[in-house]
């Protein structure tokens, strides 16, 4: 079978493994669908760390590579081990698997999907789970203002969630495409900081006010700094991106220091057996994927096979913004690159 590997800075190719045996409390997934996580994979296809010691690769991973890269496929389940009752093999699950063939993976981590998902949905699971850990974060009241800086498909899947829960959302992005699609997915006011009075069209979308909860999903400065701009007194900024630049302003000095603004981040599920665990968090996200109610379709612009993930990675890595949800086809023969779904 294949598998992509990440081998130095900005190359990643496929290589040749066996398939991985079937774990006793756990399946084997053949993939179907994958789609690739832009921030995080692109930090990876760059060789950039986490911390500044360059030790860690992810938040307990140590840097080391070759290494695999993803964690997004839908397929279809072809071998279960002996403790394993829950699932059945040829159902189909998504999994928070690597770009490969056929993927071993725990139980505890297998979702299987109702027919009411297709696949280029169901595949953005894990980075929908992103947003809705940051939604939890950040705890919107009902009527809650919410602006979120940065429209790639963490962005968007925050304002997929916003809609669904009726919160009156303006989003910022300096991309006049991602702004397009966030227009599309339900935003009430969508703005680019180039725009001569971005900060006033918030506010006055607002009613005079600055937003009440403010996502941070551009993974960089600017971005914290716009967020904390547009964020009322005693309001709240959550950071959702992943941050390995260090601070070109002061974020404790004026005015922000006088808004009494508080700063949380973002990351993993809380214990299992919490309200929102990780099974009770991503069981209401797939029953809203299944109810037609998180609207996610726009975000989704390009169709790829997956041999072509390699491309697809420098396409990125040198600034085309066309590309947003991007998902890649594992089950035919390699074809000429797709257009928008």
């Amino acid at each position: 079978m294949k598998r992509l590997v990440v081998t130095g800075p900005r190359q990643a190719e496929f290589e040749k493994v066996e398939v991985p045996e079937c774990p006793v409390d756990g399946v084997l997934v053949q993939a179907s669908t994958t789609a690739i996580s832009t921030g995080t994979e692109m930090r990876v296809f760059r060789a950039i760390p986490v911390d500044e010691a360059g030790q860690f690769l992810h938040e307990r991973i140590p840097f080391e590579l070759p290494t695999e890269n993803g964690y997004s496929m839908v397929g279809v389940v072809t071998a279960k081990g002996p403790q394993v009752e829950a699932v059945d093999v040829g159902d189909r699950v998504f999994v928070p698997a690597r770009h490969r063939q056929t993927a071993a993976m725990e139980l505890a981590r297998v979702t299987p999907l109702p027919d009411a998902i297709p696949d280029h949905e169901a595949v953005f699971l894990s980075i929908l789970e992103v947003a809705h850990k940051a939604i939890r974060q950040g705890d919107p009241q009902a009527g809650a203002n919410v602006v979120i800086v940065g429209q790639g498909v963490v962005g968007l899947s925050l304002l997929a969630y916003s809609v669904v829960f009726g919160w009156r959302t303006a989003v910022v992005d300096l991309d006049p495409t991602r702004l397009e699609i966030a227009r599309q997915m339900g935003a009430g006011l969508a703005a680019s900081p180039n725009d001569a009075d971005m900060a006033g069209q918030v506010t006055e979308y607002f009613g005079g006010e600055g937003a009440d909860i403010a996502f941070e999903a551009g993974s960089n400065w600017a971005a914290i700094r716009t967020a904390m701009e547009l964020t009322r007194t005693d309001g709240r900024v959550v950071i959702v991106s992943r941050h390995t630049q260090k601070p070109d302003f002061n974020p404790v000095g004026h005015p922000f220091l006088g808004k009494r603004l508080s700063l949380v981040t973002s990351y993993a599920y809380p214990p299992d057996g919490s309200r929102w665990d990780y099974r009770t968090s991503v069981d209401l996200t797939i029953d809203l994927l299944a109810s037609h109610r998180l609207q996610i379709e726009p975000m989704i612009t390009h169709q790829f096979d997956w041999q072509q993930i390699p491309e697809v990675y420098r396409r990125l890595d040198q600034g085309d913004h066309s590309i947003v949800g991007a998902v890649f086809n594992w089950r035919d023969e390699p074809e000429s690159m797709h257009g928008t779904i």
